[in-house]
C-alpha cells in the first residue's frame, strides 16, 4: 500500500490522470465538485473550496494536484482563455497558505514544444507553442512560477507526453489509442487527421501517476519557492502507423482507418523527448505498449458490454 504524504491531498480534475493519482495515493483525498462549464461558478466554487481546505489542513503541509482541463489542441481560444483565467484565480486563493503548499500542474509536451522542429526536447529546451492550446498551457506554467515566487510555495510543472489508459474520455477528441480500440469494438472506421509517420511518446496512465507521485514526494525536500519542470513519458517514441500495427497484431483483426484531410494545426510531426530532470524517476514507466493497449482494451470491452 502507498504511504500517504503527511498532510492532505486535494486532486482537482478527476479524469484519466486524476483518477490514477487518487489510486496511487490510496485514501484521504479531498474532493470537491466544480461546475467547469461556467467560468464564474467555477471561480466561486474553487474560492470557497480553497478557503475550507486551507483552513481545515492548517498547519500541515498540503499537496494540490491540478489535473483539470477540458481544452484540447482543437479547442477555441475563448474556452482556453477561460480555463487559464480560472486557474490564475485559483492560484491567488492559495497565496495565504505560503510554503506549506506543494502544487502539481499537469501540463503538456505537445503544448510546450509544438512549435519547435529540433527534437528530442528536454526540460532545458525553450518552449514554443504552435496553437492556442499550447499558449494556454505555457501561460498556466508561468502563472505557477509567479505564484511560487510570491508565496514561497513549491511546484512541479509536469509536461506530459501522450497519456493513455483505461477510462479515457473519448468525448474530448483526444486519445489515439482509445479511439482506435473503440473502432474495433464498434466495428466502425477511425479517422486520423495527421500523417501516419507522426512520432509520439505514449505513457500509460498508472506509470504517469507513479512518476508524478515520486516527483511530488521529492519536491517536499526542495527549498521554498522551488518550481521544477519535469517531462513525464515513457521515453520511447513510436509512429502512429506502428501503433495501428500493434493494435492489429494484438486484436487479430483489422478496423478500417480513414486518413482525413481535416485541420491538424498545432500537431507537431515529431515529439521525441528526453528528460534530464530527475531522470531516475523515468524507470517508473514500466508498462510496455502492448501491455498498456491490452489493459485499455479489456477495460473498454467490459464497459462496452454494459451498454
Amino acid at each position: 500500500m502507498t504511504t500517504n504524504h503527511p498532510g492532505t491531498d486535494w486532486i482537482i480534475g478527476r479524469g484519466l490522470l486524476g483518477g490514477a493519482i487518487e489510486r496511487k495515493i490510496g485514501s484521504h483525498v479531498h474532493a470537491v465538485s466544480i461546475p467547469w462549464s461556467d467560468e464564474a461558478r467555477s471561480i466561486d466554487a474553487l474560492t470557497a473550496a480553497s478557503e475550507r481546505f486551507i483552513a481545515s489542513s492548517s498547519p500541515s503541509p498540503v499537496r494540490i494536484w491540478w489535473c483539470a482541463g477540458r481544452g484540447v489542441t482543437s479547442s477555441p481560444r475563448e474556452q482556453l482563455d477561460s480555463e487559464v483565467s480560472v486557474f490564475q484565480h485559483f492560484l491567488r486563493c492559495l497565496r495565504t497558505a505560503g510554503p506549506r503548499v506543494s502544487l502539481f500542474l499537469a501540463s503538456s509536451v505537445g503544448g510546450a514544444y509544438g512549435g519547435r522542429s529540433d527534437p528530442p526536447f528536454s526540460e532545458s529546451t525553450p518552449p514554443a507553442a504552435s496553437s492556442a492550446y499550447g499558449e494556454a498551457k505555457l501561460a498556466m506554467e508561468q502563472s505557477v512560477q509567479r505564484w511560487a515566487d510570491e508565496s514561497g510555495g513549491r511546484a512541479v510543472l509536469a509536461r506530459i507526453t501522450n497519456l493513455y489508459g483505461p477510462g479515457q474520455n473519448l468525448g474530448k477528441s483526444q486519445g489515439l489509442i482509445s479511439a482506435l480500440l473503440l473502432s474495433h469494438l464498434a466495428r466502425s472506421p477511425s479517422t486520423i487527421y495527421v500523417s501516419l509517420d507522426t512520432l509520439r511518446d505514449y505513457v500509460f496512465v498508472d506509470d504517469c501517476a507513479a512518476i508524478a507521485y515520486a516527483a511530488m514526494t521529492r519536491l517536499s525536500s526542495e527549498p521554498a519557492g522551488s518550481v521544477v519542470t519535469k517531462i513525464i513519458g515513457s521515453m520511447d517514441t513510436i509512429s502512429i502507423a506502428a501503433v495501428i500495427g500493434e493494435i492489429r497484431r494484438l486484436r487479430r483483426n483489422v478496423a478500417p482507418i480513414i486518413v482525413g484531410q481535416g485541420n491538424s494545426a498545432g500537431q507537431a510531426s515529431d515529439l521525441r523527448v528526453t528528460s534530464t530532470v530527475w531522470p531516475d524517476l523515468d524507470s517508473l514507466a514500466r508498462t510496455t505498449l502492448p501491455a498498456g493497449i491490452h489493459a485499455t482494451y479489456e477495460h473498454m470491452r467490459r464497459q462496452w458490454a454494459l451498454r
